[in-house]
């Protein structure tokens, strides 16, 4: 996973909504956990998130991210090298944990639940959390209606549309799973022409290259719908809800899952 994000920091600048947050999605970290006096734990290190909180500690595995993405140190933030399912941060320490899309960053429904154990063991009793998702729909997509709607400008960014084109694929439950690489050979299936695709979107071939940063990843995503997220999630957390983030394209399927009452 290391290089698949190695590679992903290359084309950083070339990537937006739904991959990145928007100012609305921002928003809605902070509308909904309260984290203006907060102790905030960044599972990653999004640069849109880093200004949240009173003080923040950012964990991510890849030192490239760190050193190509991560806003930078200050008295008040810092970024370390860790894994998220073993937090190198003390239990019941934090006032929050948010993270943006790092669920879908974990190919196995036992990551996803080690991960909401990791969460729930470093949040203070009245800790709270909150993760965007990118969450997959219960039926998965037509690929044939995928590609009529992105050729008729009815999907807002190339981002979006990747996000469409691998959540036609997605496998079975529990995972809910695509290998990164077929994300791109699908996507080169539905839209082999891309001058093509450029003409009827109006996107740049440059941000429509950034598809080939898939093309031999390891990585394995997973676009499991928000009922199974929920579902994961209360097996450690007393208060498990969804909330909004906003009206940019996919934010639907881009929801806040607000996580409170860890369990012990």
């Amino acid at each position: 996973m290391t290089d698949h994000w190695n590679a992903i920091r290359g084309h950083w600048q070339l990537l937006g909504p739904p991959l990145r947050p928007p100012a609305e999605a921002v928003d809605t970290y902070e509308r909904e956990l309260n984290l203006s006096n907060a102790h905030v734990v960044l599972l990653g290190v999004t640069p849109e998130l880093a200004g949240l909180g009173a003080t923040m500690t950012a964990v991510d595995e890849s030192s490239d991210m760190i050193a190509g993405i991560w806003p930078g140190d200050t008295a008040l933030r810092k970024a370390v090298n860790g894994h998220w399912l073993d937090l190198p941060i003390p239990n019941t320490s934090v006032d929050a944990v948010i993270g943006d899309g790092c669920l879908s960053a974990l190919g196995l429904s036992t990551e996803r639940k080690a991960l909401f154990a990791a969460i729930a063991g470093v949040l203070r009793t009245d800790g709270r959390a909150g993760l965007r998702l990118f969450a997959g729909p219960e039926t998965p997509d037509d690929p044939a209606e995928v590609r009529a709607f992105a050729l008729s400008g009815g999907v807002s960014t190339l981002h979006e549309l990747k996000w469409r084109v691998a959540m036609t694929t997605t496998g079975d439950a529990p995972d809910h799973a695509i290998p990164v690489r077929t994300i791109a050979e699908r996507f080169d299936a539905l839209f082999p022409d891309r001058e093509e695709l450029s003409v009827r979107t109006g996107w740049d071939l440059p941000v429509i290259g950034t598809i080939d940063v898939y093309r031999n990843s390891p990585a394995i995503y997973s676009f499991a719908p928000a009922t199974t997220l929920v579902r994961e999630a209360e097996a450690f957390f007393g208060d498990v809800r969804i909330a909004s983030t906003g009206s940019y394209g996919l934010a639907e399927r881009c929801p806040l899952l607000v996580l409170r009452a860890p369990r012990r």
